[in-house]
């Protein structure tokens, strides 16, 4: 895919986060709903489109930004660290919450149990889903 292209592709999507964030926080305030958490993600969708677009405007200045992101993004040092920290993060993800699926179980917390322990399971099962359908790509 060309990269300017790609760079549009994340415009437009930036551009639905920001549609999607206000349709959030016009529907909280025209509803009045009793719902408190709909208004600050559509608050923190708006926000974070708007630093993605103004993140694309910024990079597609001039050819020669294009081309330095362009760089940054194929790097394939840049690739090796990303993928290590995602990896990481999956792993230290799933630990704290095994941890805390014990705590919680000796607390008597069993509906947080059930749903952190889903939440693992679902996550393992798109670990592994994924893997068997990179490896067979590779």
């Amino acid at each position: 895919m060309n990269f300017k292209k790609k760079l549009r592709t994340r415009l437009y999507i930036a551009i639905s986060y920001i549609v999607l964030g206000v349709a959030l926080i016009v529907t909280a305030f025209i509803a009045k709903m009793e719902n408190e958490y709909l208004s600050p993600i559509g608050f923190a969708f708006a926000v974070i489109g708007i630093a993605r677009v103004k993140q694309y405007f910024l990079i597609s200045k001039n050819d020669e930004t294009i081309k330095k992101q362009e760089i940054r993004e194929t790097d394939e040092r840049n690739i090796s660290i990303s993928n290590k920290a995602k990896s990481f993060s999956f792993s230290l993800y799933i630990m704290l919450c095994c941890i805390a699926i014990i705590v919680l179980q000796i607390l008597g917390k069993s509906d947080l149990v059930n749903i952190l322990g889903l939440t693992v399971c679902a996550l393992l099962i798109f670990y592994w889903i994924s893997y068997f359908i990179i490896r067979k790509k590779s």
